[in-house]
């Protein structure tokens, strides 16, 4: 959710700077690093919770054993059941695998990485939230 906040921020920054375009701001501003960084690690976040909530083994050694790569997480969470609510959620931790594993979000990033766009990511990871949300956190 912190990457929902940050790119909040950088829209409402751009408005109240009065840039021409605030989500190309956001997209291709100073935060969008920083966005995208968050949008990995949470989508790996979710994507190990559902794959633990859905019977896959939570210890440390098979955490480990998926690590950064968002197709191997969101294989293992659908081979023990996971459904995800998102249409294109394997298209878009397709585009995120490569740049996530390399780190590129936090080192050396190459000149050009073909990402998904921003918002449609962010709504994504609105709706695994939501999905997610009452399996985790029952009341």
């Amino acid at each position: 959710m912190s990457s929902i906040l940050l790119h909040n921020a950088a829209v409402q920054r751009a408005i109240d700077e009065e840039k021409p375009d605030p989500d190309k701001f956001a997209f291709n501003g100073t935060y969008s690093i920083s966005i995208y960084y968050l949008v990995c690690i949470g989508l790996e976040l979710y994507l190990k919770a559902a794959y633990v909530h859905h019977s896959g083994d939570g210890s440390h050694k098979a955490l480990h054993a998926i690590g950064h790569d968002l197709i191997s997480a969101l294989d293992e969470a659908e081979k023990h059941g996971f459904q995800s609510a998102v249409e294109n959620l394997r298209e878009i931790a397709d585009l995120l695998r490569l740049p996530h594993l390399k780190h590129y979000f936090r080192y050396n990033t190459p000149t050009e990485v073909p990402l998904p766009e921003v918002g449609g990511v962010i709504a994504a990871i609105q709706i695994i939230d939501d999905q997610l949300q009452p399996l985790l956190f029952p009341k």
